[in-house]
């Protein structure tokens, strides 16, 4: 019976085996430098997004915190010129400027505020007194309110049946009352609130997002051994 003997040589090492690696923890953040990432620029976006809209937001409020107080001084400013007999026309140009400015301040950050933020006002100026001062929206292209020329003729003297004025423009239920409820009423709401519904749909995961990160189960490059295969 035959017999065979073979040498016995060592086990050298080889490049075809990888060195023993620390395993990753499951579903560990940061991932391996071979995992995809989140876009560099995504973070940025979602930054400027929040900021421009919680700008907006803080803006709308100082405005109307702004032109409330100018309602007020108007206000006073009125009463002692038909307490007085005096002409007012000055004083109603003067609301005209105020809602212009105030509308061309919500336009410019319609694209991140709520419309009803800007429809409490609409509503407030259908009040009859828009009517008898001769309030209304221009015709011309940018639709500005104006004081039609019959009217401006009226108040450019002393002004007539100023009982009746004085109770449409500052009564409890008169114009600038109105006016200053509408504005009241941003700072009623929630900042989330004062927000389009884009925005707030998604806010929830944007009060963090300097911290957001991609979650998964299993990396994307696939499972873990001692590396990625």
């Amino acid at each position: 019976m035959g017999s065979y003997s073979r040498s016995i040589r060592r086990i050298d090492r080889t490049p075809a085996y990888e060195p023993v690696q620390a395993v990753t923890p499951y579903a560990y953040y940061p991932y391996r430098d071979a995992e995809p990432q989140q876009a560099p620029d995504q973070e940025q976006e979602w930054n400027r997004i929040y900021r421009q809209a919680a700008s907006s937001a803080a803006s709308w409020i100082q405005t109307t915190r702004d032109a409330q107080d100018r309602l007020e001084q108007l206000a006073n400013k009125l009463s002692q010129e038909l307490n007085n007999d005096q002409p007012i026309k000055e004083s109603l140009h003067s609301l005209i400027t105020l809602l212009n400015q105030l509308e061309t301040s919500y336009t410019q950050r319609a694209g991140d505020l709520t419309p009803e933020l800007w429809s409490s006002i609409e509503l407030a100026m259908r009040h009859p007194a828009a009517k008898e001062i001769g309030l209304s929206r221009s015709a011309s292209d940018d639709g500005q309110w104006s004081m039609n020329d019959a009217a401006s003729g009226r108040f450019d003297s002393a002004v007539q049946n100023a009982d009746r004025l004085k109770r449409l423009l500052l009564g409890s239920s008169g114009l600038l009352t109105d006016l200053k409820l509408a504005l009241a009423y941003t700072e009623q709401q929630k900042p989330s609130e004062l927000l389009q519904s884009s925005l707030t749909s998604t806010l929830p995961y944007g009060d963090n997002f300097n911290s957001i990160q991609n979650y998964s189960p299993v990396p994307y490059a696939g499972l873990i051994i001692n590396q990625y295969i």
